[in-house]
């Protein structure tokens, strides 16, 4: 009878423990999406902070809960700009800001205390910094498109001829520091010369996520489409990904892609929904339901 309560006890502590280790998360919002450089985690950008999903659990990262925005996952970190954690010495809003350790430590690049840009993509290795910028700053002399090679240091504004309106999405090439792609309501235009020219890939659709992948292929999605478009920017050739069943209401607003594992595929949508997919869209698991993940 002893041994029986000791084994009893023994798998009561072993639940208990479980159950503190997969930990729910509730996100208020979601404004970017991205693999750690390891590939190991998916990285969220919630309202108080980084969360991570791993080994099929959710964690809080162990780091100030800066509310970050325009969050881009690069080879090495992270960029970001957003507004600074309650109590924090940062100034409001951050800027853009870059991190190597989870956001345990910022580097603070530039625009601290003027400018928080929701419009923003870095080039995975390149590090390209291109801002859509909504009114001027000491750096900006005008509202547009501004790109920097140089980490923020200086900034030139794209000529955006062929692109009319505030970008709903963009994403800078991995590798090519000039080539640029942006998702707007009338269709997918990319521009090769930093920004100064735009020509339409695809024509009179709503383009709501734009993503590079690690290899340069284009990830594209829609409202009006139940797949996701993969092209290939050199040959023209474009693959069908079949998307999870979505509500009639809401669509992909973010697509990013494991640097480790080419067939892994995270995207969210608008109604806070994340799905992620080992095998290239052939099967996909939801890891948050509406905001909230376990």
């Amino acid at each position: 009878m002893r041994k029986l309560i000791t084994f009893i006890s023994f798998v009561i502590v072993v639940l208990l423990v479980s159950a503190c280790g997969n930990k729910q998360i509730v996100l208020e919002h979601i404004h970017g999406i991205g693999y750690s450089s390891s590939g190991k985690q998916i990285l969220i950008p919630a309202h108080n902070g980084l969360v991570a999903y791993s080994e099929g659990k959710w964690q809080n990262v162990d780091a100030p809960k800066n509310d970050y925005m325009g969050f881009v996952t690069v080879d090495n970190g992270f960029y970001s700009s957003g507004h600074p954690a309650a109590g924090s010495n940062l100034k409001n809003p951050l800027g853009i800001v870059k991190s190597e350790d989870l956001g345990k430590t910022l580097t603070k690049l530039g625009l601290e205390g003027e400018s928080d840009f929701h419009g923003m993509t870095v080039g995975f290795k390149s590090h390209a910094i291109y801002v859509f910028n909504a009114q001027p700053n000491s750096k900006m002399k005008s509202a547009g498109l501004f790109y920097s090679t140089d980490d923020a240091k200086t900034w030139n504004q794209s000529a955006a001829a062929g692109l009319s309106g505030e970008p709903i999405t963009m994403s800078a090439h991995p590798t090519d520091a000039k080539t640029i792609a942006v998702g707007s309501k009338t269709g997918l235009l990319i521009s090769t010369d930093s920004g100064n020219r735009f020509d339409t890939l695809l024509p009179q659709i709503i383009v709501s996520a734009v993503y590079f992948s690690k290899n340069g292929e284009l990830f594209v999605a829609s409202p009006q489409s139940a797949t996701l478009k993969q092209i290939n920017l050199d040959t023209k050739g474009t693959k069908e990904i079949k998307l999870p069943s979505l509500d009639k209401d809401d669509a992909v607003s973010y697509i990013d892609q494991n640097p480790t594992a080419e067939s892994e595929i995270t995207i969210a949508t608008f109604k806070k929904d994340i799905y992620t997919s080992k095998d290239a869209g052939t099967n996909w698991t939801r890891i948050v339901d509406k905001g909230t993940g376990n």
